[in-house]
């Protein structure tokens, strides 16, 4: 005689498994990365491009300034992925060490930099309106996990990578220019980031 128990453990299986059926499969995260990095990625790239046609820029100033444009590519990359990867630790310092020392390249590659007419200001709101869109595709990111600290910073970094990816190319003003008007900005990103991420409520409480 089959013992009732084995039947209830039967139907209970048979139930699950006809529930798993019916429900839509769960994106990977590297997918889920991906468009996020695909998408930062993208949005810098049109900056530049942008820039390029407004006669912002020159291939000349491509050139010169391709290895912090690719610096710029890789901390936006990293800080998609420590926004959706699980248990982010590496992916959190990786892209936090990246977006450091960017910033203190991008610092030390201008010296005095050349005059400009248009006000200072414009940098810092160009830079702040370029990461809008970054920055509403890292907070979806960051409601896929439990929220942390570390996450949501590199999230906000890399986020603002568009904006410093616009001003390399678009701006010519000196060092103290980028510390306060370029750096400030990406820094204003990544605290909004951090201050918004922080009052939603996740989808998910996985690490």
């Amino acid at each position: 005689m089959t013992d009732p128990s084995d039947d209830a453990i039967a139907r209970a299986r048979a139930a699950a498994l006809a529930e798993l059926r019916r429900a839509p499969a769960a994106t990977p995260w590297r997918r889920q990365a991906g468009i996020v990095v695909a998408i930062w990625v993208g949005v810098s790239l049109a900056a530049g491009v942008a820039t390029l046609l407004a006669a912002l820029a020159g291939a000349a100033d491509v050139l010169a300034r391709w290895p912090l444009l690719v610096a710029l590519l890789a901390t936006a990359a990293a800080g998609g992925i420590a926004s959706l990867a699980p248990a982010a630790r590496l992916w959190t310092r990786v892209g936090g060490v990246a977006a450091l020392l960017t910033m203190a390249a991008l610092v030390a590659s201008r010296g005095t930099g050349a005059p400009s007419a248009t006000p200072e200001w414009v940098c810092s709101v160009s830079h702040v309106g370029m990461g809008v869109l970054p920055l509403s595709v890292g907070l979806w990111s960051l409601r896929q996990s439990a929220w942390t600290w570390g996450r949501a910073i590199t999230t906000g970094l890399g986020a603002g990578t568009a904006g410093a990816f616009l001003g390399e190319l678009a701006c010519h003003q000196g060092a103290r220019h980028v510390l306060v008007h370029h750096l400030g900005a990406w820094s204003l990103v990544a605290i909004g980031c951090v201050a918004i991420s922080r009052q939603l409520r996740p989808r998910t409480f996985a690490p």
